[in-house]
């Protein structure tokens, strides 16, 4: 058992050896690559400040019109109206969630 251990210890040195190896030979690549990646997934604060406004927008107007028709009683089946309303509050719920996040 201590030769298994010895040996376990052995192979796991050269590995991490020739891992730090690698990253060392390579790392202005590494950087590179991660460099790009972050450029490349940079979101812009105010984009995304707007496409929510946007968003916040539709689903207020498509509530007000349900709401109106309500009002109105244009609609025949009011259970339908207000399980559509509340689909689109939870809607709004949730996009409102992922940017306070």
């Amino acid at each position: 058992m201590n030769e298994n251990s010895l040996v376990n210890f052995l192979l796991g040195t050269v590995i991490g050896g020739v891992s730090v190896y690698f990253a060392l030979k390579h790392q202005d690549e590494i950087i590179d690559k991660l460099h790009q990646l972050e450029e490349e997934y940079a979101l812009d604060p105010d984009n995304i400040m707007e496409s929510a406004k946007e968003k916040i927008d539709v689903l207020t107007k498509n509530i007000q019109s349900k709401v109106e028709q309500f009002k109105e009683d244009v609609i025949e089946n009011k259970d339908d109206a207000i399980n559509a309303i509340m689909q689109e509050l939870t809607h709004l719920r949730k996009e409102v969630a992922k940017f306070k996040s």
